[in-house]
């Protein structure tokens, strides 16, 4: 496991590197690298037994892969649509996670509706403000509010593993949870935009910790 993750790292700087320096075939190359050491790692060190994680890994694969023609309507549609699979993924993962930790998930709804009272308020209101942001071609705007409602229901879930077990594993899985929602609406925004050098590397930073946060994460869980 340790061998995969320190080629993933190295593979991710190279990759955040020629992404800076605009060199577009290295850039290419390295992007596809990425997940598939970082779902080498998680098997050598979980094994297959947790499928939900790694099919949210190969959908999160497949997305780089298809983002790479991204000036493509119908490819960056499926691309992001991959992206939501893999956001899928992990949602039924925390879930399926939750519901094995014994007499705590007795208390599972109590803290749903907690949470839900906190929570909704800020996700309406930051669903508007992102929304508002990005401003959707007319032909993706119930792409972006399902898109956004996914991430949402992900970055909650995550909270509420956050909650019921705490420690620097369900940490790591929560912020990885919400670099996912800064990752996935700056590229919403670029998406109908020309996007600027910063941004590309910036988003590939947050998303490269949001997968790593998420996969270590699952890794250090008991």
């Amino acid at each position: 496991m340790t061998v995969f993750l320190i080629i993933f790292t190295i593979v991710s700087v190279v990759h955040i590197i020629v992404t800076a320096l605009q060199k577009e075939w290295p850039q290419r190359v390295s992007k596809v690298l990425i997940i598939p050491f970082l779902l080498a790692a998680y098997i050598a060190g979980r094994g297959s037994q947790d499928i939900l994680i790694i099919l949210a890994l190969v959908f999160g694969w497949i997305g780089d892969i298809l983002l790479i023609k991204k000036k493509k309507r119908i490819i960056f549609k499926l691309g992001i649509l991959s992206f939501l699979m893999g956001h899928l993924c992990y949602i039924a993962a925390f879930i399926n996670y939750l519901g094995t930790l014994g007499f705590l998930s007795a208390f599972i709804w109590l803290i749903n509706i907690r949470t839900l009272v906190a929570i909704i308020p800020l996700g309406i209101i930051a669903g508007i403000f992102v929304y508002r942001l990005i401003k959707p071609l007319k032909e993706m705007i119930i792409f972006v509010i399902i898109y956004m409602i996914v991430i949402e229901a992900m970055a909650f879930w995550g909270l509420h593993i956050f909650i019921l077990v705490s420690g620097f594993a369900s940490f790591m899985i929560f912020l990885g949870c919400l670099l996912f929602m800064i990752s996935d609406s700056t590229l919403a925004y670029y998406a109908f935009r020309k996007i600027k050098v910063f941004a590309s590397v910036m988003i590939m930073v947050l998303y490269i910790l949001a997968q790593t946060g998420i996969v270590m994460g699952f890794l250090l869980l008991k």
